[in-house]
């Protein structure tokens, strides 16, 4: 029995990098605001006021702080997520459903969503390409490889999908 890897945890990587990456747009924008606040500080004689240093520097410290924190949290959460799944992966802590995809449903494509559930055996799998996961998320509308009556064989952590193999040798159900 033949099989192709459609998504492997240890091949793929950490790919949830832009979440958190993002941040660091607003960390940047916070720096610069920053610097200048500091640099029109020590162009400013004391006792007067300018628009950017007299007014609320408070809030300048804490966008800063906060987009550091929110950038900083979200790496350790996505990246804490798929070194998670991988290990439990690589020490076998992972189960196998194997069989055919059943109750295959997606999103009606009017609402602009990518989810995506359905049944392999006993357990049940849902994922969306608009969620941050570790593991497989990638609907049919985006090119994913799921449908009705497909030959599979998945090793996931709960609804986690760290192993995703179709089998070659079996024709889908029509």
């Amino acid at each position: 029995m033949t099989s192709t890897v459609v998504f492997d945890i240890t091949q793929a990587g950490y790919k949830s990098y832009t979440f958190p990456a993002f941040g660091l747009i607003f960390v940047a924008i916070g720096a610069v605001i920053l610097f200048f606040h500091f640099i029109n500080k020590r162009k400013t004689p004391p006792g007067s006021k300018t628009k950017l240093s007299g007014k609320r520097p408070w809030f300048f410290y804490f966008y800063f702080g906060f987009s550091c924190i929110w950038t900083i949290t979200s790496f350790h959460s996505t990246y804490s997520d798929y070194k998670d799944l991988r290990t439990a992966y690589e020490h076998g802590q992972c189960k196998l459903a194997e069989g055919r995809v059943e109750n295959f449903k997606i999103a009606p494509k009017e609402k602009r969503k990518s989810d995506e559930s359905f049944d392999v055996g006993d357990a049940h799998f849902y994922y969306a390409n608009h969620n941050v996961s570790a593991g497989f998320n990638t609907s049919s509308i985006v090119g994913g490889p799921m449908k009705e009556g497909l030959y599979v064989r998945i090793h996931h952590c709960g609804n986690d999908i760290a192993r995703l193999e179709i089998v070659d040798d079996v024709k889908p159900k029509n």
